[in-house]
């Protein structure tokens, strides 16, 4: 496999040490169309070597999706992202587009972001220093 087949946009950077990401990642994989989305840990180093724009640092904090065109979309936006590249999601994306929908979606985020910090605090190879 070519570092180019390896890399192919769009890409899900997620953490695969991370119990909660992890869970997100294969339930994502349960869902039609998946295979699209490349899903890359951000463990995986050379991936900042591919994609300089983002660091570990950066998607240690939050989870990031990269678009077909090469845009990067952060946390709550990455989720919304990636909603439209999955067919199963994407017959709803309208509800998660309106007002009440956005506002369930950063709901569901900040919970979920909230719950993995909890979860990297007491959790002692969370804490571990991946740093490149």
């Amino acid at each position: 496999m070519t570092t180019h087949d390896r890399f192919r946009l769009p890409i899900l950077l997620y953490d695969d040490e991370c119990p909660l990401c992890l869970r997100f990642k294969q339930a994502m994989e349960r869902l039609p169309g998946h295979e699209s989305i490349n899903k890359i840990s951000i463990h995986d180093q050379e991936i900042y070597q591919v994609l300089n724009q983002v660091t570990y640092e950066q998607c240690q904090q939050s989870v990031h999706f990269i678009e077909v065109n090469g845009e990067i979309f952060r946390g709550v936006e990455a989720v919304q992202k990636l909603m439209h590249h999955l067919p199963a999601v994407k017959e709803f994306g309208w509800l998660a587009e309106s007002e009440m929908g956005k506002r369930a979606v950063n709901y569901f985020y900040d919970m979920a972001e909230h719950y993995r910090k909890k979860l990297q605090n007491r959790c002692p190879s969370c804490k571990k220093d991946h740093s490149l």
